[in-house]
């Protein structure tokens, strides 16, 4: 975690180690013009965390920190990832316990998770269906992909289409 400091109104906590890769085998991807939508079925344990980290090269958080998260949890994920690049900059992780979603800025080095208030918002599935049909550039300039930002407004038409396939992947696959 970059800063240990409890900040009641910032977006989220920023940490300086990038999220879990994907496992290929639980996803399913629609490219969208210059953005690719992947769907995923994940489980998400202190141990797969740290495992997949390692296997992929990245930096591990401290394993004292990682035991004190005492993860367990699972559910749908959905990535937003840039085409020309192979980014990821986006993540929303729709699970059961702990709904969040990440800005991912690689410029930065900077994985920001933000947490879903699931008081206020029941389904976390559906939130990020609405996102991707409202905020979806806004949201990748606040993960530092303004370029990409401006390319999907430009070709939203190319965007949009692709919304209603992977909202009935995140559905479908909940039940």
């Amino acid at each position: 975690m970059l800063d240990d400091h409890v900040h009641p109104y910032r977006l989220g906590i920023p940490f300086d180690v990038m999220p879990v890769p994907v496992v290929p085998e639980h996803c399913v991807s629609l490219d969208a013009g210059p953005i690719r939508f992947t769907v995923e079925s994940r489980t998400l344990t202190n141990d797969i965390m740290m495992r997949g980290l390692a296997d992929a090269g990245m930096a591990t958080p401290d394993p004292e920190y990682v035991a004190s998260l005492d993860l367990d949890d699972s559910g749908m994920s959905l990535h937003v990832s840039g085409v020309a690049d192979g980014l990821e900059y986006l993540r929303f992780d729709c699970f059961e316990s702990e709904p969040h979603y990440h800005y991912i800025d690689h410029a930065r080095g900077v994985n920001t998770v933000v947490r879903i208030d699931d008081v206020a918002e029941p389904d976390p599935a559906e939130w990020a269906i609405a996102r991707m049909e409202s905020r979806l550039p806004e949201m990748l300039e606040q993960a530092g992909a303004s370029e990409l930002a401006a390319v999907v407004r430009a070709r939203w038409t190319e965007v949009e289409p692709a919304i209603a396939p992977v909202a009935e992947l995140l559905r479908g696959n909940r039940r």
